[in-house]
């Protein structure tokens, strides 16, 4: 089944439902770039030169990323246009920083480029500035003394954090910056950010259309989880009720087209377009009842915004009384951030994506009025591998070919009881799987991979052969052999030893893969 967005999914293995089913937008291709890991200020090199900006003044000036046509598009097809001057940010207004005062969510705001998927991700995390400090080194000068012309960030990729660096050249037309920038004038983080970010991947164009899932991994390391809306499990809304409480990210989009779609429909909403989920409530109202509210922003940063009940202006906030409406920051102004119904919301999105540093292995509840939302129990291990399905030795591809599925990657996953609870114990797991790949599309390079995991109980910790797939049980997997970045599954396991495949879908077809495994129980992989 070819999608919307030209990703496939393959779905001739059964699917055993020990997981919950996600179903992630598709991206574009990716290529690998230079980056440069683990330093703090990179000096000029080789491909980079300091420019004059004044008679004492040198500035750093990228030829890695240049002030050029083909750091915007890679594309033959795109119209270049001549009026685009590349500006720094002194010489668009006195005095600029980089962070004017901290960062937030409602700094953010949409330019002409499609990557709202991105940047609903960084009003996500913005709302933890001690995460993003991470993503943004403090100390960085954009005018005074210190300036050089140069700004750091930092992104987590495949397993480690590396660090990208540019210049502060910004494409504008007319004094004005054509990409997204912060709501206060002085600050350019949010413009400095999306360029490194768009480095990563080779131009500004990689990043029109894409995957919010992706984004919160690399800006933060978490895991992300999404679910598709008209087939969430029934605890969603208290599983995203204490996701925010504990301060997970959370982005939702809608159906659509966004290459086609460039305004709101009748009720305020955009086709095809990624929002922040900023908080979700439940407020009690003066009829005794209860509503179940979630608050969204659009990175537009403007008055486009939802209409319906709930609204800002919407009369059934006067069934609220206003120590409730000052404890969930409720306020009329027109930011594109808004409240709406859960059942509302239900209805107009399509996908919701929860990330979190540490997932909640344990979110089985139910939504009922007057329901209690139980802490969850963090995951107390984290296991990782690196691997490689290498040509002509362990690209088995999928289980259609059983002969050749036995030459796959096997880890042995050793689950051990619950510290007072004997054997009989459930252990819950999350497994992730990631495979290698960036989103530049400067250079040839294969299609993203058809990914999937299987998951085997076996009796011995010993590799295992094609005779032993014949008769061994699967316990789950990850879903359908899709070609997405990364791949997961939630699990209930007994004590004992069990077999992950990490595999594609189809034969010699090479590639790195970085597997992570939650649990809350001690655990071994290897």
């Amino acid at each position: 089944m070819r999608t919307k967005f030209g990703f496939t999914h393959v779905h001739l293995e059964p699917s055993i439902g020990l997981c919950f089913k996600h179903y992630p937008l598709g991206h574009p291709q990716g290529a690998s770039i230079a980056v440069v890991e683990d330093i703090d200020y990179p000096t000029a090199g080789e491909s980079s030169t300091m420019t004059n900006a004044s008679e004492d003044d040198r500035l750093f000036l990228d030829n890695d990323f240049p002030p050029s046509e083909a750091t915007l598009y890679h594309s033959a097809k795109r119209t270049r246009d001549p009026k685009i001057v590349w500006l720094r940010p002194h010489e668009l207004i006195v005095r600029p920083e980089l962070l004017a005062d901290g960062v937030s969510r409602h700094d953010i705001v949409q330019g002409i480029l499609a990557d709202c998927w991105f940047l609903s991700s960084c009003s996500a995390v913005a709302q933890r500035p001690d995460l993003m400090e991470k993503v943004i080194p403090s100390n960085q000068p954009l005018s005074g003394e210190g300036y050089k012309g140069i700004v750091t960030f930092r992104f987590w990729r495949f397993g480690h954090w590396v660090t990208v660096y540019v210049d502060d050249l910004l494409p504008t037309k007319k004094r004005k910056l054509i990409f997204s920038r912060s709501s206060e004038p002085r600050e350019f983080w949010v413009s400095l950010l999306e360029k490194a970010y768009a480095k990563l991947h080779g131009s500004y164009e990689a990043l029109e259309g894409g995957q919010a899932m992706d984004a919160l991994v690399d800006l933060t390391g978490g895991l992300a989880e999404m679910y598709v809306l008209e087939s969430a499990p029934p605890h969603l809304y208290n599983f995203l009720l204490q996701a925010s409480l504990n301060g997970a990210f959370i982005t939702c989009s809608r159906k659509g087209d966004w290459k086609e779609t460039r305004k709101a429909d009748a009720n305020g909403l955009v086709s095809g377009h990624a929002y922040t989920i900023s908080a979700v409530a439940t407020v009690k109202l003066s009829t005794g009842s209860e509503a179940y509210l979630v608050r969204i922003r659009n990175p537009w940063g403007n008055d486009t915004e939802w209409n319906g009940q709930w609204n800002d202006r919407d009369a059934n906030w006067h069934n609220v009384d206003s120590k409730s409406k000052e404890k969930i920051d409720y306020s009329k102004r027109g930011d594109g951030e808004f409240w709406m119904s859960y059942q509302d919301f239900c209805r107009e999105f399509e996908e919701v994506t929860i990330c979190s540093l540490t997932p909640d292995l344990t979110h089985h509840t139910t939504l009922k009025t007057n329901a209690v939302v139980e802490t969850p129990k963090p995951a107390t291990l984290l296991k990782t591998i690196h691997g490689r399905w290498e040509e002509g030795k362990s690209c088995g591809g999928s289980r259609n070919n059983l002969v050749s599925f036995a030459n796959n990657p096997q880890y042995l996953l050793t689950v051990s009881p619950k510290m007072n609870l004997g054997n009989d114990s459930k252990c819950n797991i999350v497994i992730s799987l990631m495979q290698l790949r960036r989103r530049c599309v400067r250079h040839p390079q294969r299609k993203m991979l058809q990914i999937a995991f299987v998951i085997f109980r076996v009796n011995d910790p010993v590799r295992q052969t094609l005779e032993n797939f014949l008769h061994i049980e699967e316990i789950g997997n990850s879903g359908p052999y899709v070609n997405y970045r990364e791949v997961f599954g939630r699990f209930q396991m007994n004590v004992g030893y069990y077999i992950i495949v990490p595999a594609t879908y189809e034969r010699d077809s090479p590639g790195s893969f970085y597997m992570r495994v939650y649990s809350d129980t001690q655990i071994s992989l290897k």
